[in-house]
């Protein structure tokens, strides 16, 4: 089936069922994965919200054997990392350290049988152009004093990083979110990742990404091995505090 902006994949899977039973998949069968269903699930993705309204995603879906074996040699040595150091951290408060074990075998499951896996989708946000040429402006300063005073301007100012950091967040991640529900209603495996974090710029440059671009996830995509069932989550009132931290 040919997808566009208007074509909606068919599955009767029902909504809740689907967030409740969205496990991350890391064991993956090499079975290969159709286009039309990879560009499915970026059309899912393109559906979320995004900073400002203002649509800048890129994905870049890497199947090819020769760009995932040089991510898989980073991978390899941010996986390493991550062994020696969050992987044998003191558990956090509540956490099930039996719970992050299989998560770890899981994981280096992946690691083992990284070119066997049939798709990577890329998550990317660029540069909003429109955005930075209002910010750098002296007259938006101005206008900052004038509504936010000086003290307020000031904050905007020396938080833009983590600003900057934040919106490029809240337009990434509920497109990533979209596309792990879409796959999970279509009964492929996916998992969020975040390795490259552990190596700034390395799996950019694998992919060929222009600095005006930020790469927000790498998101393993195929048939899993495994099932769908529940996952583990606290109970809400645990987590929430009313009107006030």
């Amino acid at each position: 089936m040919t997808t566009n902006a208007t074509t909606m994949p068919a599955s009767d899977e029902k909504l809740f069922e689907i967030m409740y039973s969205c496990r991350a998949m890391r064991r993956l069968k090499p079975d290969p994965v159709p286009e039309e269903t990879l560009l499915q699930l970026v059309d899912a993705a393109l559906h979320g919200p995004s900073g400002s309204n203002a649509q800048n995603w890129r994905f870049i879906i890497v199947r090819e054997r020769p760009t995932k074996e040089k991510m898989r040699a980073l991978w390899a040595k941010t996986w390493g990392f991550y062994l020696e150091t969050f992987a044998v951290a003191e558990a956090r408060p509540g956490e099930n350290v039996s719970a992050r074990r299989r998560m770890t075998a899981a994981a280096t499951w992946q690691l083992d049988h990284f070119v066997e896996i049939p798709a990577f989708i890329c998550v990317c946000v660029a540069r909003d152009d429109a955005l930075a040429k209002v910010l750098s402006s002296p007259a938006t300063l101005a206008k900052a004093v004038r509504h936010l005073g000086v003290g307020g301007a000031m904050r905007l100012i020396t938080s833009g990083g983590r600003t900057a950091g934040i919106a490029d967040g809240s337009t990434a991640y509920p497109a990533v979110q979209n596309l792990l529900l879409a796959a999970r209603a279509l009964g492929l495996g996916a998992v969020l990742t975040t390795q490259h974090f552990f190596v700034p710029g390395e799996f950019e440059k694998v992919l060929g990404l222009p600095s005006t671009s930020t790469l927000a996830a790498i998101i393993p995509v195929g048939w899993p091995t495994g099932k769908f069932g529940p996952v583990t989550r606290p109970n809400p009132r645990d987590v929430v505090s009313w009107e006030r931290a």
